[in-house]
């Protein structure tokens, strides 16, 4: 089914509503949910301050390397599946032929979508 979806073969509701949209937004409420919880090992310093400065491999929390893993993991799908999804919505918007308006609107809402979910990321805390 990805591979539909990354091809524009899916209609343009689904592509851009279930996949563009909501799959934007679990992915940004991932991101946010590790981070708020990789915050907690931090000291109240960076990542990088905190690997470079604080961890020990033996006597660090195990939990602080799992929420780096998956908070890094999940920020590097954000990217991939941002790009993807744009391209995937401008590739199912070129087969829809019932209105060139909501053709064009699709295509701008997501490349708004997608600045406004990386615009409310906060890497301060982070890097």
């Amino acid at each position: 089914m990805l591979s539909k979806l990354f091809k524009g073969e899916l209609p343009l509701g689904a592509t851009f509503w279930k996949f563009g949209i909501l799959g934007l937004i679990i992915l940004k409420l991932a991101v946010g949910l590790f981070g708020k919880l990789l915050l907690g090992y931090l000291k109240g310093g960076s990542i990088l301050v905190f690997f470079t400065r604080y961890f020990h491999p033996i006597y660090s929390s195990k939990l602080s390397i799992l929420w780096t893993l998956c908070y890094i993991s999940s920020l590097l799908l954000l990217v991939f599946y941002s790009w993807k999804i744009i391209g995937a919505v401008w590739k199912s918007s070129a087969e829809y032929d019932k209105s060139i308006w909501l053709r064009q609107l699709s295509r701008l809402f997501i490349v708004l979508f997608v600045v406004l979910i990386w615009g409310s990321l906060d890497f301060r805390n982070f890097f």
